[in-house]
């Protein structure tokens, strides 16, 4: 989710350096996730490891960030969803998206070990849970 807030801040407020993101990141959320230098730089690091953001130095010796064009079109893909997670009470929702981060962060490390079988039988495992998921909170019915 912090990098997801990286991009949405990046495109909605133009340039900033790192402490500026950590601090908007915090009110965003109302302190949902209050990200500390230990997370934020790796986080922007990795962000432009992949060619979504891009930095350059200012006069005071600061790190600048900004999008790329390959990191604004992510984005643009994905903001009605930071946008929904920022307007519905991010507190409310951040656990939720934990649990589901340890889910994907599992499955990854587990994924090279499965025969092709096992892959197809839990993909159609996930799809049965996330129908069941969606009729129980009343979407996609």
């Amino acid at each position: 989710m912090t990098r997801l807030m990286i991009l949405y801040l990046l495109l909605r407020d133009g340039d900033l350096h790192g402490y500026e993101i950590m601090k908007k990141i915090r009110r965003e959320t109302r302190g949902a996730i209050s990200p500390s230098p230990g997370n934020i730089y790796p986080a922007l690091r990795e962000l432009t490891s992949k060619g979504l953001v891009i930095s350059r130095v200012d006069e005071m010796g600061r790190k600048i960030y900004s999008l790329t064009e390959r990191g604004r079109q992510l984005i643009l893909e994905k903001k009605g969803f930071v946008e929904g997670i920022l307007s519905s009470g991010p507190s409310e929702v951040i656990e939720v998206l934990e649990e589901i981060h340890g889910l994907i962060a599992g499955v990854l490390s587990m994924w090279k070990h499965l025969d092709q079988d096992s892959r197809r039988a839990f993909v159609e495992d996930l799809r049965r849970l996330r129908r069941l998921l969606e009729v129980r909170i009343g979407v996609g019915g």
